[in-house]
């Protein structure tokens, strides 16, 4: 049986998914906002299970999913371009960044830098949530380390990993430290804070599920002659008919 990937099928049904998580966080808040003091079981489970500013729910785990999907693609494109005898290197240097970005959306390793960070900055405003500053300077050099890299990319593949990035980035860096002005003045439970991390999230999201649009773009253009086939197992019956 050959396998078929439909890479605009894959991008269509995973911003399905991004939208309906998008749906259910918007109802989360509304929840949030309007059953204070009278929240039932289900009320607050479906907060907990939708809520983007949570941890260990479904858009944590969607978000998760794809960034690990990421690095696994990224992983088998650095081995097949290693089996052809091309450079291979900077694949797997991204594979390796995309499973730390999993695993940092599952347990918020970042959250922990965040006290150190402002104790030692005694930061403000736009830099009121700190931990983004070392992963703003860790980018910087990714990106002029990978400068060159990137210009080598098919023109298409190059401006869909430039589209992904600048969705991700300024969901995770620019409406995080909007967010944190805001935070720093009005505090976090406010509807409006409620709002930027929605954006935040969702950017995110999109900057992921962008990426991995590209990269098999990238796969089904780089790697024409790669096909992937499921042969079914010969039953009992048709042996015995050879036989």
């Amino acid at each position: 049986m050959k396998f078929e990937l439909r890479k605009s099928k894959v991008l269509r049904n995973l911003l399905i998914v991004v939208g309906l998580l998008l749906i259910g966080n918007l109802f989360a808040v509304f929840l949030r906002f309007n059953t204070e003091g009278m929240e039932s079981k289900i009320t607050r489970l479906l907060i907990k299970l939708f809520d983007f500013n949570l941890e260990a729910n479904l858009p944590t785990y969607f978000s998760s999913l794809v960034l690990l999907s990421n690095g696994i693609l990224l992983a088998l494109i650095g081995r097949r371009h290693k089996a052809l005898g091309n450079k291979f290197w900077h694949w797997l240097g991204l594979s390796t960044i995309f499973v730390f970005l999993a695993l940092d959306e599952m347990i918020q390793i970042h959250e922990q830098l965040r006290a150190p960070m402002e104790k030692l900055f005694n930061t403000s405003g736009l830099l009121y949530f700190a931990w983004f500053i070392p992963y703003i300077i860790v980018t910087i050099i990714i990106a002029l380390a990978y400068f060159k890299f990137m210009m080598r990319l098919p023109k298409h593949v190059l401006k869909l990993f430039i589209i992904a990035g600048v969705l991700y980035v300024f969901g995770a860096v620019g409406m995080e430290a909007i967010s944190g002005m805001h935070a720093e003045v009005e505090g976090q439970y406010t509807f409006a804070y409620a709002m930027m991390y929605s954006f935040e999230e969702l950017l995110e999201m999109l900057g992921a599920v962008v990426f991995f649009y590209a990269l098999l773009v990238y796969i089904t253009s780089e790697f024409k002659n790669l096909k992937v086939r499921f042969k079914p197992k010969k039953n009992k019956e048709n042996k015995v008919a050879k036989a």
